[in-house]
């Protein structure tokens, strides 16, 4: 089972480069689950991949098919945020 948004965070090259790791710490934290899981309400799944394709837009997060670019820890979980009260 899926939860109601995927939540990926690149790892590509420039994402690392620019940060990425922080935004995944930021993301565990924010959702309190680790990658390749689900929240306990199932309205999140958490991924990271190799590539998302729009590297300068670096570090970067796709909630469903919506891409958020230039992502800070602190852009994330207001971002993330505002999907919990959706």
């Amino acid at each position: 089972p899926r939860g109601k948004y995927t939540v990926r965070v690149c790892r590509g090259t420039a994402c690392h480069v620019r940060g990425g790791k922080k935004v995944q710490v930021a993301v565990h934290q924010q959702l309190g689950i680790s990658e390749g899981e689900n929240s306990a309400d199932m309205r999140f799944t958490f991924e990271t991949v190799g590539c998302l394709g729009a590297c300068a837009l670096a570090p970067l997060i796709m909630v469903g098919r919506t891409y958020y670019g230039k992502m800070t820890p602190g852009k994330t979980r207001t971002m993330l945020a505002e999907y919990a009260k959706a």
